[in-house]
């Protein structure tokens, strides 16, 4: 044999022993019997994330429930009266009112 047909031999058993084991790992590997893979998988992905917005919600209500539970301080509950209201000290109309000084002549 010449070394060019040892070449092709060789080359013809790699694409034989690659295609033979891809065949062999495409076998164990597929899934079999599962059908349409795209439409069970968009069935998975509606389903947990519907699971997801319920868990969301039971939560949300849980909370809101323990909150609704819980008393109020009584200071909370009570109007305040009107001798309790002050007036803040920038309301007060008894403010003296700051002027600044005038510009001096030479400055314009």
């Amino acid at each position: 044999m010449t070394g060019a047909t040892r070449l092709v031999m060789g080359m013809t058993m790699f694409v034989l022993r690659s295609a033979f084991w891809l065949t062999i790992g495409f076998l164990l590997v597929a899934p079999h019997g599962a059908g349409d893979l795209g439409a069970t998988a968009s069935a998975l992905k509606d389903q947990a994330v519907s699971a997801g917005v319920a868990a969301g919600q039971r939560l949300i209500v849980s909370q809101i429930a323990a909150a609704d539970s819980l008393a109020l301080p009584d200071f909370l509950l009570s109007s305040p009266s009107a001798s309790s209201v002050t007036i803040p000290m920038q309301d007060s109309p008894a403010l003296q009112i700051v002027v600044p000084r005038p510009r001096p002549a030479a400055l314009g």
